[in-house]
């Protein structure tokens, strides 16, 4: 029942990782002192689009193209291979191809983590590199390896981005829905207060960004029977929404659902079927391809 946020900002900063204009390309000089064109760029863009495109074999062609003649321009260690790396493993994991995704993930971190980290952006890299890695492992039900990963991925954006920072707290995230699912929920609430409290720091009470992290500790809440504390949660989240979002959304009838659950747990059905009337009418109102809440 957990509100299912989107990707997180350290995931969403690995498309930044590298521009073509900054990969440093490595010259091969002929007689005439000239570099060869530089072709992975393209073979990279184009890999991408044959994978949106669900055309997985061309896409893989691409992306090995990419790959060989980045190495070939750059050098096999540069920061432009690890992303060539890194989009070829998601695209392995995407087909369940999990072992060679891990394999082109840890190459990937090993080629960032040998670099300079001299600034924010290979720092970035590095971080996005281990949530990336261990979200792997979450795929597999390999908690144990996912967990310091993790761990690492939000020390580094801490330092990178401040304690109380969006980042850090989007960091974060990944870790407490882990011991969520692991039903280790001591940890996963104590995480969830200090994500919630840097927020509001960060913030203030009504940031839009509180909204699922008030959610997920109201689900916690709930799965330890702790119903009017999630209650209350629950109340302030739809609050947030209903003004960030307006009364009608379909995103908002994700948490208006949860509410009601939570509330069927606690045997208050009365007003929980107020709340389920409001989410039908809002699916009729808004009909748009429906998500059922993270149970």
């Amino acid at each position: 029942m957990a509100y299912k946020v989107p990707h997180s900002l350290i995931a969403a900063l690995l498309l930044l990782s590298v521009s073509v204009a900054a990969v440093g390309a490595r010259p091969h000089k002929d007689g005439k002192n000239a570099a060869p064109a530089i072709t992975w760029p393209k073979d990279l863009e184009s890999a991408d689009n044959a994978c949106r495109a669900g055309k997985y074999e061309e896409a893989e062609t691409l992306y090995k193209m990419a790959l060989r003649t980045c190495e070939e321009s750059t050098g096999a260690q540069s920061p432009a291979v690890a992303r060539c790396l890194v989009n070829l493993a998601a695209l392995y994991k995407q087909q369940k191809k999990y072992d060679q995704a891990e394999e082109l993930y840890k190459r990937a971190l090993a080629i960032r983590e040998k670099g300079k980290k001299s600034n924010m952006t290979e720092q970035t890299d590095i971080a996005a590199s281990l949530d990336l890695l261990a979200g792997l492992y979450r795929l597999q039900n390999k908690d144990a390896e996912a967990e310091p990963l993790y761990k690492r991925s939000i020390a580094i954006t801490d330092k990178i981005f401040g304690v109380n920072s969006f980042a850090a707290g989007a960091a974060a995230k990944n870790l407490a829905a882990l011991y969520v699912d692991a039903k280790k929920y001591p940890e996963a609430e104590a995480l969830y207060k200090r994500i919630i409290a840097r927020t509001e720091k960060k913030g203030g009470p009504v940031c839009p960004v509180l909204a699922p992290s008030l959610n997920s500790l109201a689900t916690i809440y709930s799965a330890e029977g702790k119903f009017d504390e999630a209650d209350k949660l629950m109340r302030r989240a739809i609050a947030i929404e209903e003004t960030e979002l307006g009364p009608d959304q379909p995103h908002l009838a994700v948490m208006l659902e949860n509410h009601a659950q939570i509330l069927r747990l606690a045997k208050r059905d009365d007003e929980a079927e107020k709340l389920e009337v409001r989410v039908k009418a809002i699916k009729a109102l808004k009909p748009v391809k429906w998500v059922e809440p993270v149970k």
